[in-house]
């Protein structure tokens, strides 16, 4: 049986493999199909792109986008959001100017927020400067440098045991030195997923918190009928319960399945290609019309690339 993973990064945003060695390590997990979904980026797509084609694997070129959950359902527009909602693209065209305007506001963002992160840890006694977080960075050549590589800097001077402690004692939501970021409205991400010829899928919905599943039906009903296409069911924060759940959702709402490992390298525990995603899930949405962005009456271009043609 063939496999696919269809979510993985790079050290284009926060995983520590370069796109260049995406293909060999696929080859190596025995994938046939991967999608690169860096975070708010598309800077790792031609490299991964050679690479795939270089040990005969499919490509899916993709983005990873964080998105305003909005307030919870059933609390008002001032409440404090305690999910995460990000929108992957896949089958996107990295050319398009609508996703590049976001590219362009989006590291803007995470420029004036990850000092003031700093800042806040500073003032709770802890000893590192940005000037560490962006040696990082140009360690790993990440174009993107976001909350991850401040938990690693966390990490690496003993503040921490693990990226996740990090998050947990420092820098995640609800924690001291947690600052928030003006993150996009999910209309003009799906938006901006369509008019680069692609197909949104909410992440990992399990990250939205939702415990009561008419909650999270009604969120997912919102975000469909803002032209929302497909659903992440299989996904390593996902029980078996959880993926049956989402599959069930994703029916009962009309959208497509898709899956991957959230592949990070060394930097989480989860192997590249751990969900054993089935290939009929790429091969469903590959061959899935592009829907036309709400902006705009007609498509601007075809959805798929002539850049990045996918692989039989």
């Amino acid at each position: 049986m063939a496999f696919c993973d269809l979510h993985v990064h790079s050290t284009a945003s926060d995983g520590t493999d370069p796109p260049g060695m995406l293909g060999q390590l696929a080859k190596q997990a025995g994938l046939s199909a991967i999608a690169l979904t860096d975070h708010d980026t598309t800077d790792g797509l031609p490299a991964a792109a050679e690479s795939c084609r270089e040990h005969g694997i499919a490509f899916v070129p993709g983005i990873e986008l964080s998105v305003d959950p909005g307030p919870r359902v059933g609390q008002p527009d001032t409440a404090l959001r305690s999910g995460t909602l990000h929108i992957l693209g896949l089958f996107i065209d990295p050319d398009d100017a609508q996703l590049a305007d976001i590219r362009v506001e989006v590291k803007k963002a995470r420029g004036q927020r990850n000092p003031l992160i700093i800042a806040k840890l500073q003032q709770l006694g802890v000893s590192i400067t940005y000037d560490d977080v962006l040696a990082l960075a140009d360690q790993q050549d990440t174009a993107i440098i976001g909350r991850p590589h401040i938990a690693q800097v966390l990490v690496n001077r003993g503040y921490a045991k693990n990226i996740n402690d990090a998050f947990r004692k420092y820098i995640g939501q609800g924690a001291e030195a947690y600052v928030r970021r003006d993150p996009l409205p999910a209309a003009r991400a799906i938006d901006a997923v369509h008019h680069a010829g692609g197909l949104a899928v909410l992440a990992h919905p399990i990250q939205l918190r939702y415990e009561d599943p008419d909650e999270l039906e009604h969120f997912t009903a919102g975000l469909a009928s803002l032209g929302l296409d497909a659903v992440e069911i299989h996904h390593s924060d996902h029980s078996e319960r959880h993926c049956r759940q989402y599959q069930k959702l994703a029916e009962k709402l009309g959208l497509l399945i898709s899956g991957g490992s959230d592949y990070h390298g060394t930097r989480k525990s989860i192997a590249l290609g751990s969900e054993n995603v089935p290939f009929e899930i790429y091969q469903t949405l590959r061959n899935t019309p592009p829907r036309f962005p709400r902006s705009t009456p007609h498509p601007p271009h075809p959805r798929r690339s002539p850049t990045f043609p996918p692989q039989a």
